[in-house]
């Protein structure tokens, strides 16, 4: 589509003006008549130029899969077949939710040469995202005319969680410092694979003395045991309703995601086998892998799932699992715990904890705490925070019988849930609860 110019409109509008002192003298008029034509002409001349261009390829360079919420390179590569300069416009269209800057990109293409401009994108939501075509408006030689076209491909690209950060933290696992947030002990004794032998220590139980070495090597020498391997995590996935919801850029599942990246990685690399089963929306099951790369295999499983208007329940998933999975694991229900679910999930994890030992993890909104501990002014503020100390009351209340049923549980705010989740499973195989 060729449409008129700014500088074309501005043009014709001088020329109609200067038709008032024609008409008024008459012996202006046919220069004006003239200075029309002339006009006309190079409006005709020019459109006639622009239209005979042909449209530049430009290709799209953008990685296949990005990670969320990080500002990520789009290069658009230009490459003209004329013999001169061609003056353009660009603007993409990158997939929804996404930022991006959303602005038109004046370049020139070269002649014979590959022009490269560069604009930068940041995913807000995981999963299968897509591309649109290029748009392109072309400029003639004189700036009259200019013409709008779509040039470029479609193009798909997969959105997955940060994976950098969680890679981060499991690193902290073993390299602890001051201030990371993650606590790791070992045990020594009975249950636990033999790992050295050390000489002894202040502490070491008599059963730890390894009295052969003891006697070659002239001193008192302690056997070291590390953390058992070869155990089994299970992890439950709530995909309901309640995992929507919004904290900062990204919501309760995002964080939740987190949580599973980081504690299947670690749970991989102290070598036992972690599976994964989804529930309160698409149903997905990961049967046990051991090996550190399967962490593909758990991302690629769970980056574009989204959260369901579904309600979840736990008593069915947990019916799901007890067949699909025999031999006794940790299993993590993942979930933003709720008063009202607790007939169901009480049930799920009396059927589980027959054969399994129970983790729950549960998110809490940060709004419920700062609801909970606002300074009364008003008696708005006051009926805020009678509703939130009672709201953390039932939840407590439920909290408190789960673990009266003999479930592990955890409740914090999303930001804390992969540190806290994985603190907790250091424990459990610290203390050989498997």
């Amino acid at each position: 589509m060729i449409l008129p110019s700014n500088r074309l409109l501005i043009i014709g509008g001088l020329w109609f003006i200067g038709s008032i002192p024609a008409v008024i003298y008459a012996s202006l008029l046919p220069a004006w008549l003239i200075v029309g034509f002339i006009l006309l002409l190079g409006v005709l001349v020019d459109a006639a130029r622009l239209s005979r261009q042909p449209i530049p390829e430009i290709k799209r360079d953008v990685s296949s899969s990005l990670p969320q919420t990080v500002w990520c390179d789009v290069r658009l590569s230009i490459i003209t077949s004329i013999g001169s300069g061609q003056k353009l416009q660009l603007k993409d269209s990158p997939p929804q939710k996404c930022e991006y800057n959303d602005r038109l990109i004046d370049t020139e293409a070269l002649p014979g040469q590959i022009t490269q401009v560069t604009y930068r994108i940041k995913p807000l939501m995981r999963g299968d995202l897509s591309f649109g075509r290029i748009h392109l408006r072309l400029f003639s030689r004189w700036k009259l005319w200019q013409r709008q076209a779509q040039t470029g491909q479609g193009q798909k690209i997969s959105v997955y969680p940060n994976f950098a950060p969680v890679t981060q933290m499991a690193l902290q696992t073993t390299i602890t410092q001051p201030g990371m947030g993650f606590h790791q002990s070992r045990k020594r004794g009975q249950g636990m694979e033999f790992e050295q032998l050390r000489e002894y220590r202040s502490g070491d139980v008599l059963r730890q003395i390894d009295w052969k070495a003891t006697t070659r090597m002239g001193k008192m020498i302690s056997r070291e045991y590390q953390d058992e391997r070869n155990q089994r995590i299970m992890i439950m996935l709530d995909c309901g309703r309640r995992m929507g919801a919004s904290n900062g850029e990204l919501t309760h599942f995002d964080h939740t995601l987190d949580a599973v990246l980081l504690l299947s990685y670690v749970g991989l690399r102290y070598g036992d086998s972690v599976g994964l089963l989804t529930f309160g929306g698409p149903e997905r099951y990961l049967p046990p892998v051991r090996s550190v790369n399967s962490i593909n295999r758990v991302l690629h499983e769970v980056y574009d799932i989204q959260p369901t208007l579904s309600s979840s329940d736990f008593e069915l998933a947990a019916q799901s699992l007890m067949v699909r999975e025999r031999k006794r694991s940790l299993i993590v229900v993942f979930t933003n715990l709720r008063d009202e679910d607790e007939q169901s999930l009480l049930a799920c994890v009396k059927l589980l904890s027959k054969r399994h030992l129970v983790l729950v993890a549960s998110l809490r909104e940060a709004e419920l705490d700062d609801a909970g501990s606002i300074t009364i002014a008003n008696e708005q503020d006051a009926a805020l925070r009678a509703a939130a100390a009672g709201y953390q009351a039932k939840r407590q209340a439920v909290l408190t019988r789960l673990r009266n049923a003999g479930t592990l549980c955890i409740d914090v705010q999303p930001q804390q849930l992969a540190v806290e989740s994985v603190n907790r499973y250091l424990a459990i195989k610290a203390a050989g609860m498997l």
